[in-house]
Parts: structure tokens; sequence; C-alpha cells
């Protein structure tokens, strides 16, 4: 076990930091100051790793000043880009107690890349297996319970001055240009029989959805706005592993948008594009309880489940670019089988667009 103090320049395996750099990271984390410490990697990051960060879970082993000994495993990471990324986000959100995991520090090393020191949490499940996860009524309860809880913080100050806002109709109007490029792919066999079938057939069709697409930004634009996160997935989510409780992870991209985007994602979809362990209707008022519980402006279930039906709608079209991507080149996270991601996606696409078709008759 090395000393933690004096000088020296033991390197750790958390990305070739000393043992010195991480001196405050491990006193924050024994809540005292530490007299020596040393550190492991003894869990490994499973499944993908995210495109903005790399990624390590180390463990400290370490002595305090007044003789107690302990252990701590944490979640570090180092972004790819340089600048602020997600420290600002917890040390506010920390402060209106958020459902997110403890920051025990952040630093920039040379390259201006910021460091990221974590609570570990235990995963949810299979993150992949997305269809498990809707149907568990105990995992997905809690994934509405802290997604309510987060959404109802409200940002003051000038953090909240700073937070971006989610343009949804810049991303309806790029959705028009993807709705071409898809259309032109399908009709020359590109994403597989299916959707050429279906393009071809209805060639008349892609105006009016294009005019369906940006016409939600109406309605839309009359929505109250609220804290949302942005990517309310399973895999962005994990259980403190002393109380159990979900939290929910990956606050690089939140800002300010219509209050229930985030609902939208995870209740939004028809029952044709996502099945439900339990009733629509007794999930939704679930969220609205809790929403109204972390001091939400209350709305009616009806208004709720217009408003989130929207919003599903303008998320999938707003993200059609990156389902033709993947339909296209197979690139996918979770496999290195790229027909069977392109079957996927393709798969998907085709799903989203028979129910667009049905929307607009």
């Amino acid at each position: 076990m090395a000393e933690a103090s004096g000088n020296h320049i033991n390197v750790t395996p958390v990305f070739g930091l000393t043992e010195a750099q991480l001196q405050p990271i491990v006193d924050n984390i024994a809540n005292q100051p530490v007299a020596s410490f040393h550190i492991t990697v003894q869990h490994q990051v499973r499944g993908f790793s995210g495109y903005s960060a790399d990624k390590v879970i180390p463990t400290s082993t370490y002595t305090t000043e007044s003789g107690h000994s302990g252990k701590a495993t944490v979640f570090v990471k180092r972004f790819h880009r340089t600048g602020p990324a997600e420290a600002h986000h917890y040390a506010h959100l920390q402060k209106h107690d958020a459902p997110i995991p403890r920051m025990y520090g952040a630093m920039t090393d040379p390259d201006g890349r910021e460091l990221l020191f974590l609570e570990y949490l235990d995963p949810i499940g299979d993150v992949q297996d997305s269809e498990r996860f809707f149907d568990d009524l105990h995992n997905f309860r809690h994934c509405l319970e802290a997604t309510a809880h987060f959404n109802a913080i409200k940002p003051v100050g000038e953090y909240a001055a700073q937070l971006p806002r989610r343009d949804v109709r810049k991303g309806l109007r790029d959705a028009c240009i993807t709705l071409e490029h898809l259309w032109e792919h399908a009709c020359s066999g590109d994403l597989g029989d299916a959707l050429k079938n279906l393009c071809s057939e209805s060639q008349d069709r892609l105006p009016r959805i294009q005019e369906f697409a940006f016409g939600v930004t109406g309605p839309i634009a009359k929505m109250d706005t609220g804290l949302i996160h942005g990517d309310v997935y399973p895999e962005n989510t994990g259980w403190r592993r002393d109380t159990k409780e979900l939290l929910i992870l990956d606050l690089e991209w939140i800002g300010f948008g219509p209050r229930f985007w985030d609902a939208a994602m995870l209740l939004g979809a028809p029952e044709e594009m996502q099945r439900q362990y339990q009733r629509r209707d007794e999930l939704a008022q679930y969220y609205l309880e809790q929403y109204a519980h972390w001091g939400g402006k209350a709305l009616s279930l009806e208004r709720f489940a217009e408003e989130i039906s929207i919003l599903w709608i303008a998320q999938r079209l707003s993200m059609m670019w990156f389902g033709l991507g993947r339909a296209l080149d197979g690139d996918a996270d979770w496999t290195d089988d790229r027909e069977e991601a392109r079957g996927f996606f393709r798969e998907g696409l085709y799903k989203e667009l028979i129910v667009i078709h049905g929307l607009i008759g």
C-alpha cells in the first residue's frame, strides 16, 4: 500500500493519474482525510462503453488518518471532447436531491478533457433487452418514478440560464429532409423488400408525411417546458447499491424542453410499437402522481396522454436519421453482426412509417 501524501509519482490505473492527483477524490470517498490508499481495477465496464467517454471502474482500499480502514468502488468517465461536460450538472442537481449518482469530484486532464468521479451503481439488468425491461413492472415503475422526480426539478439562477433549450422545430425540419433520403434509399432497394414495397406504393404519401411532421410543431409549442434528460433508457439508469434506489446517469445533454419529453420516450409509443406489462393508463397515472409529488404542475390524464403521443411522434421523426444510418451500415453498439443490425433498424423504420401512415389517413 503506497502512501498518499508526500512527494511521490505513483501512477494508478485510473487513466494514468498519480496517487497525489487522486488524493482529494479518495478523501471525498472516505468523507475524511486519508493517510494511505491503493487503487486496483476489480470490475470491468459491461456492454457498450458509450460514444462520449472512456470509462473505468477502480476500487480504492484506504486507511484514514484516524485509523479507519475502508474500501470503495467508483465509476470514472473521461470525456473525448474538451471543455465542461457533466460535472456542473451533477454539482447543481445534487442540491435539488435529484435521483442521480453521488459525485466525488471532477478534474481536467492536460488535454482539457473532463474526468468525472461518480458513485458506482448496479446495472438495471440486460439493457439490450428493452422489451424485457418494459415488461418488468418493478423496474419500469422505478424508472417512471425517477424520471418524474427528475422532470419536476426546477433549476434556477445562472445554471438555469445556461441550460440549452431543445429545438424541436429544427429537429422536425431536418426530419423532412431525412424522409426524402429514406424514400430514395427504400425505393432503390437499399433497405430491404418491406420498405421498398411500402415506399414505392405510397410515393404520394411523402409530401403528406413531411407536412404532418412539421405540423406537430404547433401543438408542441403550446406545451409547458421543464427539465428533461433526453435519453432516459435502461442503459442510462442504475441501482444505488445500498438503498436500491434507481438513479439516472449521463447528464451531458440535459436541458429545457417540452416537460413530458422523457415520459413520452417511456409511455408515448402506440401499443403495436411497445407493449407494456401494466395498462398504459395506470402507468401514466403513476408517473403523474410522482411528478406532482415532487412539485410538478398537475394536469389531467387525458391531456397527458395527448401530449406524450405527440411528443413520441416528434421524437421518432427527429431520430429517423439515426435509424436510417444504422439500417444502411449496420454499425450498432450491441452486435458485431451488421446484417442483424440492419434488419433490426429496417424493421423499426417500417413499423414507425406504418404508424405515421395510419395517423395521416
